[in-house]
């Protein structure tokens, strides 16, 4: 139970620290990006294998192991000397290198490293190792040693260095969706009241708005490298128009839509609402920052739409009380319209505009006037 807990507190510690849990570099800063490989044998030998990279086990297959079980037997008195050198020493590890003289005959012959591993019989500390592996990337070796009176616990996790080396590249995609949001304001522009006969009101500001939600389809254009391209997808946009100076919008006998300023009631709120269904087809050039992220952008294009419903709205006070008038109507809107649009930003920041250039009503059946929307896109 006590070494469950510890395990537990050590992969705990882990978790909140990303470092070794003495404190000390990880595994892969003390030695580097290397792997390690253990070959079990029947009999409780085993084989170790210290590798730097992937190619050095490619290479390894060059070998004969009945080959290199005959190189090391060369070297048998040797191991024989270093063990006993161990047990005189008491001593739990004793390595010796051998090098070939430079007058040897054999062309073939290695340089070859001998380590004897032993165990102290009146040791009583007890050593547990255990290695968790949480998904693929996350690797956690834990040791727990035990004296019979202390307890330490060593934790290692692989450096930032190699796990990064585990993860793998996007793949490249030429085209990729998304969603993004226009939030601005609109304005007439071209107005026409033909001579005062039929006046246009100014609108307010923040009460005028144009918002947005947009489906794009983005398509690079020439290669992963190039800073061309075309952006499309559908809009589903909604343009509020607030009127001041008290001006509504009516209807004559003749179904001719036409502005009345009221000197009757006095409108808190008086505004005409539609909304439209739009397709842009926009070219960009979008340029990347050293660091790999977005940069500067801009594009110009147009777009054609299809308006999908419109109405009215009074806001007025009448005996004590707020009242709420609205009146859904076409108000000889035009239902197809186009224009141009572009945008410009740099980074997550980027601005639109956009411009209808077909009058807003239809013509000879109301005012005569454009509409520009401008604002902020947000991703």
């Amino acid at each position: 139970m006590k070494r469950l807990f510890l395990l537990i507190a050590a992969i705990v510690m882990v978790a909140a620290t990303g470092v070794s849990a003495k404190g000390g570099p990880t595994v892969g800063e003390r030695f580097g990006p290397q792997d390690t490989i253990i070959v079990k044998m029947p009999n409780g030998a085993k084989m170790v294998l210290y590798l730097d990279n992937m190619a050095q086990l490619q290479a390894f297959r060059n070998y004969s192991l009945d080959s290199l079980i005959t190189v090391i037997s060369k070297y048998a008195g040797e191991v024989d000397n270093l063990e006993r050198t161990s047990k005189a020493t008491n001593s739990q590890q004793m390595t010796v290198t051998i090098t070939p003289s430079e007058k040897s005959d054999d062309t073939e012959a290695e340089q070859v490293t001998i380590t004897v591993q032993g165990h102290d019989q009146n040791d009583t500390t007890k050593t547990e190792r255990h290695e968790i592996r949480i998904n693929k990337n996350i690797k956690i070796d834990v040791e727990i040693r035990e004296d019979g009176k202390n307890t330490r616990v060593n934790v290692n996790t692989p450096s930032k260095s190699d796990s990064t080396k585990t993860k793998k590249d996007k793949p490249y995609k030429p085209t990729r969706f998304g969603l993004d949001l226009d939030l601005g304001l609109n304005t007439f522009v071209n107005q026409d009241d033909a001579g005062g006969a039929t006046p246009i009101p100014d609108l307010k500001p923040m009460g005028s708005r144009y918002v947005s939600i947009n489906w794009r389809i983005t398509s690079q254009v020439g290669g992963k490298s190039s800073p061309f391209y075309i952006a499309s997808g559908l809009e589903f946009a909604f343009n509020n128009y607030m009127f001041d100076k008290n001006y509504v919008i009516e209807e004559d006998v003749n179904d001719v839509t036409y502005f009345r300023k009221a000197n009757d009631i006095n409108y808190q709120k008086s505004k005409l609402t539609h909304s439209s269904v739009n397709l842009p087809l926009v070219p960009m050039l979008k340029f990347k920052r050293a660091n790999g992220k977005e940069g500067f952008n801009i594009g110009a294009g147009g777009f054609v739409g299809y308006r999908l419903g419109s109405h009215s709205k009074l806001k007025y006070s009448q005996d004590g009380s707020t009242e709420k008038d609205k009146v859904r109507s076409n108000y000889n809107l035009n239902d197809f319209h186009y224009g141009l649009t572009g945008v410009i930003g740099y980074g997550n920041l980027e601005l639109f505009a956009r411009y209808n250039m077909n009058s807003l009503f239809k013509e000879n059946r109301g005012p005569k006037m454009n509409v520009i929307s401008f604002g902020l896109r947000l991703f």
